[in-house]
């Protein structure tokens, strides 16, 4: 279980970056949202979700941060975002949010106006939850 939760959740997301982030450095601006949770913050890991999606989340927040370090200065931004417990397929029916609202939090970064310097952070809605 732990090999395939860290292949979703790290591996594939390293892979995209690889794929995606060239291009934004070459044309000077980009943003990449990593869609996370808050159970992969360091400061909040006393949750009930099973150890292999905590490591995971724990260790694709910290790939975020090592890639707004890496390309700090080329205009382009790396965040990550928690969207919430929001009703979807992974979510459930029984979540709160919407999926407008789940949306809100991972839409803002993705959006951050040119001269905006915001990176690097692990957000919930829209505020910056502890590393």
């Amino acid at each position: 279980m732990l090999r395939a939760t860290l292949d979703t959740n790290l591996t594939g997301a390293w892979r995209v970056a690889e794929a995606v982030v060239p291009g934004m450095v070459e044309a000077g601006y980009g943003r990449v949202v990593n869609v996370t949770s808050s159970y992969g913050s360091p400061a909040l890991m006393d949750s009930g979700r099973p150890p292999a999606y905590r490591i995971s989340k724990t260790a694709f927040n910290a790939l975020t941060r090592m890639l707004a370090a890496e390309l700090s200065g080329t205009g382009v931004l790396v965040n990550a975002a928690d969207p919430g417990w929001t009703r979807s397929g992974m979510g459930g029916p029984s979540a709160p949010r919407g999926p407008a609202e789940g949306a809100d939090t991972p839409v803002w970064p993705a959006t951050l106006p040119e001269g905006d310097e915001t990176t690097g952070g692990l957000f919930a809605d829209r505020r910056p939850l502890p590393w």
